[in-house]
């Protein structure tokens, strides 16, 4: 941890936590970055006109960003594309509401961010995910030593939560595709060697995902 930026006391379990359990995947912690100093902290604060949670400022003094568990955290200060301050004026300019504030993304591209118009007494935020292709904002946590905790599962949690979604305009493309080749493997084969399709195959295979050509559907308000 940078000598910097102070870790409050509170926040050092919760920290120590997530870091013993990244280990199981990364080892060495390699994905993390080295701890931020609080002028880079600072700075970001200044470009963003936002004051930081205190636990996501002490997590930045510690690790300055990286990638856990296939999410990118954004750092302060750095050049790898994963910059608090661009990312998040940058989709300010593209409609990003003032007080949603991105902090990491995950592998399908989904936002998490916090809810800087919320704040409890202790000036933490709640969190949550913009599902970026559906331009929902789903709520996922109540602070961010929370979102720490549940990281490892919590985008399974939220697309479980959510239940089936609709299928994107590719997925219904290539669903019918599937399915045309299905009936013509079927127009070929004797009704003695039909065989009734299994049900746990059938889910896989649609991904969790409702069949419905989403170009039929209402428009979201």
């Amino acid at each position: 941890m940078s000598d910097e930026v102070a870790e409050p006391e509170r926040m050092t379990d919760a920290f120590d936590a997530f870091a013993a359990a990244l280990k199981d995947q990364d080892p060495d912690l390699d994905g993390l970055e080295v701890g931020a100093e609080e002028a880079a902290v600072a700075s970001a604060e200044a470009q963003l006109s936002v004051k930081l949670a205190p636990s996501h400022r002490a997590f930045l003094g510690r690790w300055n960003g990286g990638s856990a568990y296939d999410t990118s955290l954004y750092g302060v200060g750095n050049q790898d594309g994963y910059d608090l301050a661009l990312l998040n004026l940058r989709g300010r300019e593209e409609g990003l509401p003032a007080h949603l504030l991105g902090f990491a993304a995950t592998i399908t591209g989904d936002v998490y961010c916090f809810d800087t118009s919320a704040a409890n007494e202790d000036g933490e935020f709640p969190v949550s995910l913009i599902d970026i292709e559906e331009g929902l904002v789903i709520p996922a946590c109540k602070d961010f030593l929370e979102f720490l905790g549940r990281l490892p599962n919590l985008e399974k949690e939220l697309a479980a939560a959510r239940g089936p979604q609709p299928m994107t305009v590719d997925e219904w493309e290539a669903f019918v595709a599937r399915e045309r080749e299905k009936l013509r493997r079927l127009a070929k084969t004797p009704a003695r060697d039909l065989r009734m399709p299994d049900p746990e195959k059938v889910r896989s295979d649609l991904g969790g995902k409702i069949p419905v050509d989403p170009r039929h559907l209402k428009p979201r308000q």
